[in-house]
C-alpha cells in the first residue's frame, strides 16, 4: 500500500475519534441535563445532532472512497469495515443522547420523580464503555473490548 493510503487511514482514524468525541461530549451534557435538570444543557445536545450526523455521512463517504480507490485487504479492510460499523453506531449513541436530552427538557417542568433506578451510576458505566471500546479500536485491543462487552452485562442488571 502506498504513502498516500495510509494518510487517508489515518485522516478516517481522526475523524472516527473526533466524531466519537462530539458524541461522548453531548452524552456526558444529556446526562448532566437529567441529573441537574439543566435545560440549556440539554437544548445544546439537541442542537449538536447536526453536527455529529453531518460528521457521521462524512466518515462513510471517506471510508467507503478508500476502499473503492485503494481495495485494501486484510487487516486494513477489516479496519474499514469496522469504522464503517463503529461510525453508524457513534451516530446512533448521539440520536440517543438527543432522545435523553429532550426527555431531560419535559422532566425539568416536572416534579422531581423518584428515579426507580441509579441513573447516575448506569450513565457513568456506560460512558466508561463508551471511552473504553473507542480505546480498544484505535490500540487494536481485543482484551479491551471484550471487557467492554462484559460491562454491558452490568448495564443490563441495572436496567
Amino acid at each position: 500500500m502506498t504513502t498516500h493510503f495510509f494518510r487517508e487511514i489515518d485522516r478516517i482514524k481522526n475523524q472516527l475519534l473526533e466524531l466519537a468525541g462530539w458524541v461522548e461530549e453531548n452524552l456526558n451534557l444529556a446526562v448532566q441535563a437529567v441529573e441537574q435538570d439543566d435545560e440549556a444543557a440539554a437544548r445544546k445536545v439537541i442542537d449538536g445532532d447536526v453536527r455529529i450526523d453531518e460528521k457521521e455521512i462524512d466518515v462513510e463517504e471517506e471510508s467507503l472512497k478508500i476502499l473503492t480507490l485503494h481495495q485494501p485487504v486484510a487487516a486494513d479492510l477489516r479496519f474499514l469495515i469496522a469504522v464503517l460499523k463503529i461510525n453508524n453506531e457513534l451516530e446512533r449513541v448521539g440520536d440517543l443522547a438527543v432522545n435523553i436530552a429532550e426527555r431531560a427538557v419535559f422532566l425539568s417542568t416536572q416534579p422531581k420523580p423518584d428515579m426507580p433506578f441509579d441513573f447516575a451510576s448506569m450513565a457513568d458505566v456506560v460512558k466508561r464503555m463508551l471511552r473504553r471500546s473507542l480505546d480498544a479500536l484505535v490500540e487494536l485491543d481485543e482484551a479491551a473490548a471484550r471487557e467492554v462487552l462484559t460491562q454491558d452485562d452490568e448495564v443490563d442488571a441495572m436496567n
